[in-house]
């Protein structure tokens, strides 16, 4: 069989598991029969998802570098994504708090300073919740929205760039989300747009955009959970191109807006400012510094009314919050208190920018990428949380350094969904030996890749 005859055969088999998890989205209904939910037959769908990517993978490298093959692969990419298009979100309901801030800060109201719990118990009998009181009573399926919210005690997490893009969203259709997934398909074929870009630039071929659009975890959190983290990927892909192409202004304006996005692209700053130092010259590395801050600090300027509130869920999200990692709990165990471990870990991710910068240099295309991703992947390793879709931010540089370890990691992560179905049954312990499941193999095969690196750079 040709490379191209594979590659179509496990097109076509991929969209047949995207329709069987379609098919079984429509049992996950929120709220109802949570014992009855097959959670362990949508893993193995997700699993069959994955087999078909890992097979489609292996031979890549053999498929002509040719247009066609690589429309081949996008218009693929499309059909999985409309295949879920509408189904039910599986065991996600991050998406409730988008609608929500979105329709608040499309009546023009803060979402930091008043949190959904607060609109809820009190009805706008105090002054502080009456405009956003408005917001369910004249709309009962904003009043269904807010009842979902999950965390509803805590003020907002999402940065601006999440809020403006939620606030567009509702006013084009409120509530909607369906019109939440769309724009989130959008940044998703943008970011395949940008893949393709950049992996013209280092003359690669184009058919290696297979790792981020054909990957599973990327179609399953975008489109389905619906998750937004594809939004400041994006905008951290054209930043990265943007470094490559040397407009070094504008790359550090779309990192800002990354950073309005998720903050911890923040860390990418050194990396920016060290590769412009040498492709441009000092002047141009502090002038694109601070570009990066008037950006953020005008991105803030519209909620700073808000006050403290402004980072209170951020804070709450630091302190409380633990999912879906291993060695942040197994530091946390050792040092016992929660706040010496997060600066553990804060100190840990500071010395690996510092090692990143004394070790590469950045002046080369691929080595730059690849300095960006190893502080990305060890931001991912030791977060406190390690939900499937903060992964989403390593995928598309995956097109770019197909490490096996990170690919199957990639896969492996859907395990994921198996807390829930110990939670239901009271049982959340023994989900800590499906964390092993996840990342004993990743860690093995990281020690391999590594290996293989060191005996050749240029295998990266």
């Amino acid at each position: 069989m040709s490379a191209r005859s594979r590659l179509l055969g496990f097109g076509i088999g991929s969209l047949l598991v995207y329709g069987g998890i379609t098919w079984l989205s429509y049992a996950f209904v929120y709220g109802q029969d949570h014992h009855r939910r097959p959670i362990f037959l949508f893993v193995g769908l997700y699993a069959g998802a994955f087999v078909c990517y890992l097979l489609a993978l292996r031979g890549l490298a053999q498929v002509p570098r040719h247009r066609l093959d690589a429309l081949l692969v996008l218009g693929f990419a499309v059909l999985f994504r409309v295949a879920l298009l509408f189904s039910n979100p599986i065991q996600e309901d991050d998406f409730y708090r988008y609608l929500w801030d979105g329709k608040v800060v499309a009546s023009g109201l803060n979402p930091y300073s008043v949190t959904p719990l607060a609109v809820r118990e009190e009805n706008g009998k105090s002054e502080a919740t009456q405009d956003y009181a408005r917001i369910p009573t004249q709309d009962a399926h904003f009043a269904l929205i807010l009842a979902r919210v999950n965390h509803p005690e805590v003020p907002t997490i999402y940065p601006p760039l999440a809020q403006a893009v939620f606030a567009l969203t509702a006013v084009v259709a409120p509530g909607s989300l369906v019109a939440l997934r769309l724009v989130f398909l959008g940044f998703d074929l943008g970011i395949c747009g940008l893949v393709l870009a950049t992996l013209k630039h280092l003359g690669v071929s184009p058919v290696f955009v297979l790792i981020y659009a054909w990957s599973p975890l990327v179609i399953k959190e975008t489109i389905n959970s619906a998750h937004y983290d594809v939004i400041p990927t994006f905008f951290l892909m054209l930043s990265l191109l943007l470094m490559l192409k040397r407009t070094a202004l504008l790359a550090h304006a779309s990192l800002a807006l990354a950073i309005l996005g998720k903050v911890y692209p923040l860390l990418l700053l050194p990396v920016f400012l060290g590769r412009t130092w040498i492709t441009a010259g000092r002047a141009r590395a502090f002038l694109g510094v601070g570009v990066v801050v008037a950006i953020v600090a005008l991105g803030y300027a519209p909620f700073r009314a808000a006050g403290g509130l402004l980072w209170q869920g951020t804070l709450a999200f630091a302190e409380r919050w633990q999912t879906n990692s291993l060695i942040f709990p197994l530091l946390h165990a050792l040092i016992g208190e929660r706040w010496v471990t997060n600066i553990v870990i804060a100190v840990v991710s500071g010395g690996t920018v510092l090692a990143v910068l004394r070790r590469y240099d950045l002046w080369e295309a691929r080595t730059f990428l690849w300095a960006n991703f190893l502080i990305l992947g060890t931001v991912f390793l030791l977060s406190p949380v390690g939900n499937p879709w903060y992964f989403l931010w390593l995928v598309p540089l995956l097109c770019l350094f197909p490490l096996r370890s990170w690919i199957v990691l990639s896969g492996l992560l859907g395990l994921y969904y198996l807390s829930f179905y110990f939670i239901y049954r009271g049982t959340p312990g023994t989900f800590r030996w499906v964390i092993w499941l996840e990342y004993l193999p990743f860690f093995s095969l990281l020690v391999w890749d590594w290996l293989k690196i060191r005996e050749d750079p240029h295998k990266t």
